[in-house]
């Protein structure tokens, strides 16, 4: 069966590793394409991620985080059931994120914050047109060079955030596994649920079969969650369904 998967993030952290997320995944699916327009599309997804990056906090919260990850994994080595592979893996993976991001000097990616091409491409790119040749021409003459070095040049870029991504994927991949989907109704469209104030939950996942055309909106509360499920009219406000969804939701509390 196929799904739609909306996630709705609990906290701050969670909130800002998905949005890098889903901007990493937008720099690498145009990074190598030859059209000018694509190139144009990666660097302004790697423009994106530099405006988040730039809070002064993050680096520290990041590894504040996954030294947590390390210690709750740690708990379960002694776990009879456990896959001590598979466990000893991830904490090699977390622990060797963590000790490049010790390692770097001053905020991540500060190296890009201050190429000055980068810079006047951030200060242009995001009014609308979105950086003309009479406002940024080296941007403009950047655009214009061979395919081949402007891949090599996002390439380059990209390589300079490798670890920002590596911590970014081992957090919501540990996340989203921390527990397995549940069925459940949504009664004339709305579901509700009480939330276990002794597990913090950090990511609420519903997934919707794509046979349903209907899509859900969450709210999280200090007891619990709703779920409204909306039938999408792009004329009209759109207004919830009367019939009953059956969907996934995954609470994830890792």
């Amino acid at each position: 069966m196929n799904f739609v998967i909306y996630e709705q993030p609990l906290n701050e952290h969670v909130r800002v590793c998905l949005r890098l997320e889903h901007l990493f995944i937008q720099l690498q699916h145009w990074l190598n394409g030859t059209h000018a327009l694509e190139s144009r599309s990666a660097l302004a997804a790697l423009i994106e991620i530099l405006n988040l990056l730039d809070r002064p906090d993050l680096k520290t919260k990041l590894v504040k985080e996954l030294g947590r990850y390390v210690t709750q994994l740690q708990r379960f080595a002694e776990t009879p059931a456990i896959d001590k592979t598979r466990l000893n893996a991830i904490l090699h993976e977390l622990e060797t994120t963590v000790h490049h991001l010790h390692n770097m000097q001053g905020r991540i990616a500060q190296d890009l914050r201050d190429n000055d091409f980068l810079i006047s491409v951030r200060q242009h790119i995001t009014s609308p047109s979105g950086a003309c040749s009479f406002d940024a021409p080296s941007y403009h003459y950047w655009i214009h060079l061979p395919a081949a070095e402007r891949i090599s040049q996002l390439t380059h870029w990209l390589n300079r955030l490798k670890f920002i991504h590596a911590a970014v994927n081992i957090s919501l991949r540990l996340i989203r596994q921390s527990n397995t989907p549940q069925w459940h109704i949504a009664t004339a469209g709305f579901f509700q649920s009480s939330l276990d104030a002794n597990l913090p939950c950090q990511l609420i996942r519903v997934a919707v079969p794509t046979t349903h055309i209907v899509y859900p909106e969450t709210s999280v509360g200090r007891h619990g969650i709703s779920i409204r499920f909306y039938q999408l009219n792009l004329i009209e406000r759109a207004f919830q369904i009367k019939e009953d969804v059956k969907f996934q939701l995954t609470t994830c509390v890792f």
